[in-house]
């Protein structure tokens, strides 16, 4: 069959063709690094496992470190996408709506033992990756923000004392998933799921308290 004038060929273009290609690669890095460590992810390997010429893994990215952040960045990516669209589409109160958020976020990263590998603890192997993790942890951090003004009818301004919870809460919960992770601690994921979620609902419980031992800021309802 002969290549269309347009670069259609079998029924794919080009750039359909090429999104194939950096699909493969990102799959065949989830499966070697979800399974063997990021040490062990190298471009042959990589291109032998996605059945992809190495000559295309260049046109996809610019080396491993580039492939890796954009499979974290995926991972972490999606954990975020789950979790808002929980606590937006699941009615009742506050608390209902962060503990299906919580839900989420733990469901999508730990359903694929590989996914939950690469997000909580490959990272600690490339400083980049760990970079990269900063980076998600922040934007889980700032999810929360601006789901708990939602939730609460907070006004949109910059309060010390919620950026502060949302990053205690942040790095509590995913240092203890990865505890979890590593069997350091021996409970059911759906156990796991609620100790996070009474975790973040007591913090978020406290804001008032914070706000008032930092001096004000945001003025924070203290329920009825």
């Amino acid at each position: 069959m002969t290549r269309a004038a347009n670069g259609t060929y079998r029924g794919t273009t080009t750039d359909e063709r090429r999104e194939q290609r950096r699909r493969r690669l990102l799959d065949a890095a989830l499966e070697i690094v979800g399974t063997q460590g990021l040490a062990a992810l190298t471009v042959r390997g990589l291109c032998e496992q996605a059945k992809v010429g190495p000559r295309f893994f260049y046109e996809s990215f610019t080396d491993l470190d580039a492939l890796a952040t954009d499979l974290l960045d995926e991972v972490q990516g999606v954990a975020l996408e789950h979790a808002a669209a929980a606590m937006t589409d699941t009615p009742g109160d506050p608390e209902t709506k962060i503990r299906a958020g919580v839900a989420a976020l733990i469901i999508a990263v730990t359903d694929d033992p590989r996914r939950a590998q690469i997000a909580f603890a490959q990272a600690y192997g490339s400083e980049l990756l760990m970079r990269r993790r900063f980076e998600g942890m922040r934007q889980v951090a700032q999810l929360i923000i601006d789901q708990t003004r939602v939730l609460l009818d907070l006004p949109d301004s910059d309060d010390t004392a919620l950026t502060a919870v949302a990053q205690l809460i942040t790095g509590g919960a995913a240092e203890l998933i990865l505890v979890w992770l590593d069997g350091g601690l021996k409970v059911e994921r759906p156990l796991l799921i609620e100790i996070v979620a009474d975790y973040v609902v007591a913090m978020v419980d406290r804001l008032p308290g914070i706000s008032e031992k930092l001096g004000g800021g945001t003025a924070l309802p203290t329920g009825d």
